[in-house]
């Protein structure tokens, strides 16, 4: 990610509660002993993440599919089921593109 369009976007992506809730537990795959995949390396279960984000499916599929587009997200199909887990690579640019903005230069 390189431009200040694509980074917009992404921050409003990831300026909803329930988005941001959504990436937290994906960042805890301790909480879903049950998922039937490798919760790291695959995902979580879409329909496990939305009860334990307390959303309707439709309301966190929704929210997850933002992000999907933007690539924040990497989804796995097995079967009817779908997967996700977070693109660690892209939040660690977006984390280091917002903190760039903090840094002091000349002229400010």
């Amino acid at each position: 990610m390189s431009d200040d369009i694509t980074l917009a976007k992404c921050l409003k992506v990831l300026g909803h509660p329930d988005r941001l809730r959504l990436l937290r537990l994906l960042q805890r795959p301790e909480l879903f002993p049950d998922n039937l995949v490798d919760s790291l390396t695959i995902g979580i279960c879409v329909n496990d993440l939305a009860k334990a984000a307390d959303l309707a499916q439709s309301t966190a599929s929704h929210h997850l599919g933002l992000m999907q587009d933007l690539g924040l997200l990497v989804v796995t199909q097995h079967g009817p089921w779908r997967y996700i887990r977070p693109d660690h690579t892209l939040l660690a640019q977006i984390g280091a593109q917002v903190a760039s903005l903090g840094t002091g230069s000349a002229g400010e």
